[in-house]
């Protein structure tokens, strides 16, 4: 049997694989270090934003009482969803620069360089944490806040619950149209319903061509809706542009009727969320928002939204990256304050970044798709470049090769 077995003069082979037990040891390292940070922050956003909130849920005799903390459990659990997504990507940024400066002064990160790890490898558990941080900022942000905030306007709970009650019209909208402007009250349904709606229809040369009042409106397909219970008045066409009359043999005549289709450029499910942020709509209606023609100013926005969720995962990924491989390259050795407080203006430079070109895309300064997609390239390749100059310092060069094995010769 002994025969069989193959015989060394010294250690054997050693292998760096990429998930071994160093890989799992720092993944469990980032992600508790990430959720401790996003614990505080959440700390910090759900004092301040639930506060004020206190009075006016202890003011409403439907929710005052024995149970009043338990109403307050409930609506902090419902904002978390609304207000962890945006921290949570700096949040992984501060895990990963933790445990990298606590891995740094226990002196492991020197006994990993000593040992011949290839940088690749190190950043293997940054990229795990990265895609794991990634795939929950996903979740709660396209899945779990709409739902979360759908459901507190259901209840009218708490301080976003009743600025957006969906059962209240908020008074009189002036929307503008392709060919004119109108005046109604929105139910928003579903189904969608206009209330004492006034439609003022222009001619291409800008002039006052048609008015049409209305008690109620409802839409029919094709981009038609009908009008209930109104009058409707045209302007002569052989004098369009004289509609002001200023005596009784001018007047013009206002012609009722009990039901009446016409055309309207104006799409239900724009006015069923009019007033709600794009962050607060369900993904299908977001989509389908994308692609409908709407005011310039919301289609932006809405296109901007649903690019930075796609791009969300890339950009937490990214941080978690950008937080190992600055820490690998500035402090490897020892944590010198300087170098600590470098890599984290980095992160929030970073982070700063991709909500300022999320606000320009909002407002259509910039292209949504560079809204969404622009910071986590930038850091994807600051990354590359951090890890290529690691690579050169180490003596490899450009190539991104995995550490030779070490066996004694036969």
């Amino acid at each position: 049997m002994t025969g069989n077995l193959p015989r060394w003069r010294g250690g054997r082979p050693i292998y760096l694989t990429p998930m071994g037990q160093h890989s799992r040891y720092m993944l469990g390292a980032y992600l508790r270090h990430t959720l401790m940070v996003a614990a505080a922050l959440m700390t910090i956003a759900l004092t301040i934003d639930l506060w004020p909130q206190v009075s006016l849920l202890g003011a409403d005799p439907r929710w005052a009482g024995p149970f009043l903390i338990w109403h307050i459990a409930r609506l902090a659990v419902l904002r978390i969803p609304d207000l962890l997504p945006p921290l949570l990507p700096f949040a992984t940024f501060l895990g990963v620069v933790w445990s990298e400066s606590a891995f740094t002064e226990s002196r492991e990160r020197l006994l990993i360089w000593n040992s011949g790890r290839s940088p690749l490898l190190c950043l293997t558990p940054a990229v795990l944490a990265g895609v794991l941080m990634g795939g929950a900022v996903f979740v709660l942000d396209g899945l779990l806040r709409p739902a979360a905030i759908h459901r507190q306007m259901a209840e009218v709970l708490g301080r976003e619950g009743i600025r957006l009650d969906r059962s209240q019209s908020g008074g009189n909208h002036w929307i503008a149209l392709p060919d004119g402007v109108m005046r109604a009250q929105i139910e928003y349904g579903p189904p969608v319903t206009l209330r004492n709606v006034v439609i003022y229809k222009l001619d291409q040369e800008g002039h006052l061509a048609e008015v049409d009042t209305a008690a109620t409106a409802r839409p029919l397909p094709g981009q038609r809706w009908q009008l209930e219970n109104g009058r409707y008045w045209r302007a002569d066409f052989e004098n369009r542009g004289d509609v002001v009359s200023t005596g009784p043999t001018n007047e013009e005549a206002e012609i009722p009727f009990v039901r009446r289709s016409v055309s309207l450029n104006l799409n239900p499910l724009w006015l069923h969320n009019l007033g709600l942020s794009p962050q607060y709509l369900w993904l299908g209606d977001l989509r389908t928002l994308t692609r409908v023609q709407i005011l310039s100013r919301d289609s932006s926005a809405y296109r901007t939204r649903l690019q930075a969720l796609y791009g969300g995962p890339l950009f937490t990924s990214a941080m978690a990256l950008l937080g190992a491989s600055l820490a690998m390259l500035y402090f490897a050795y020892s944590t010198r304050w300087r170098a600590l407080v470098m890599v984290l203006l980095a992160g929030y430079m970073a982070h700063f970044a991709s909500k300022a070109l999320y606000l320009m895309g909002e407002f259509g300064y910039v292209p949504s798709i560079v809204a969404g997609w622009l910071a986590p390239v930038l850091l994807m390749c600051g990354v590359g470049g951090v890890l290529l100059t690691i690579q050169k310092r180490r003596g490899l060069g450009l190539r991104l090769r995995e550490t030779p094995k070490f066996a004694d010769e036969a």
